[in-house]
């Protein structure tokens, strides 16, 4: 029995503001897989979990990785991709490690700095949904951003599910159940490699020039 993996990006449980990610959660929480089915909360930076990858020695077959991401798309699609990798500077890596330190949680961070700690499994699918406002990805301060623009004050947790969150959490679940039961030779898979990962967010960089300086910097 294949050993299966499903890392939602930037759920939070206590949030139920955009209630996506948590009422997907609850669907996945429901479901009837087989006991091979690990599902871990990635709502740290990448570098964490990169070190608990590293720590608890886990090899899995299958890797799923759910989250929002903004590719450009009209809301509400959801697509799924199969992770290609490919070849990046090592300086391109530090950036993305000084982004992800920085509190910024992004699966794209996530599978550039995976890559490169080597801790992914071959079979690697991310299934992305594309909402106006980034719902799990940074969940919380895309909410209180709104908040501050409409000069409103709003309790986090009191938002309903809407009718088009619930057909997007709909068509996740759909999506994330035929990559658990059925695996990436089943799917209609969209490349994804390293040219086609969003550019860094407009945060200030360091940089340094020893090649070394990545791995120094985490240990």
């Amino acid at each position: 029995m294949a050993k299966i993996g499903i890392g939602l990006v930037g759920y939070y449980q206590f949030v139920r503001g955009y209630p996506i990610g948590p009422t997907l959660k609850e669907f996945i929480d429901a479901a009837d897989w087989s006991d091979d089915v690990e599902i871990k909360e990635m709502n740290w930076g990448p570098i964490a979990i990169v070190q608990e990858f590293q720590a608890e020695k886990i090899e899995y077959d299958r890797f799923l990785l759910i989250t929002a991401v903004d590719r450009g798309l009209p809301a509400g699609t959801v697509t799924c991709r199969r992770w290609v990798g490919g070849e990046i500077d090592v300086l391109d890596i530090q950036d993305r490690v000084f982004e992800a330190v920085t509190g910024i949680i992004s699966m794209d961070n996530l599978l550039v700095i995976g890559e490169h700690f080597k801790i992914w499994p071959k079979e690697v699918i991310t299934i992305e949904a594309q909402v106006v406002d980034t719902a799990m990805g940074d969940l919380v301060m895309s909410e209180m951003e709104i908040d501050r623009q409409r000069g409103e004050i709003s309790i986090i947790g009191d938002n309903p599910l809407t009718e088009d969150m619930e057909l997007l959490v709909n068509k996740l679940f759909e999506k994330i159940n035929q990559a658990v039961t059925e695996g990436a030779q089943a799917m209609d898979l969209v490349p994804l490699g390293i040219d086609q990962l969003n550019k860094l967010t407009d945060v200030c960089h360091y940089q340094v020039d020893e090649s070394d300086a990545l791995e120094n910097s985490i240990k």
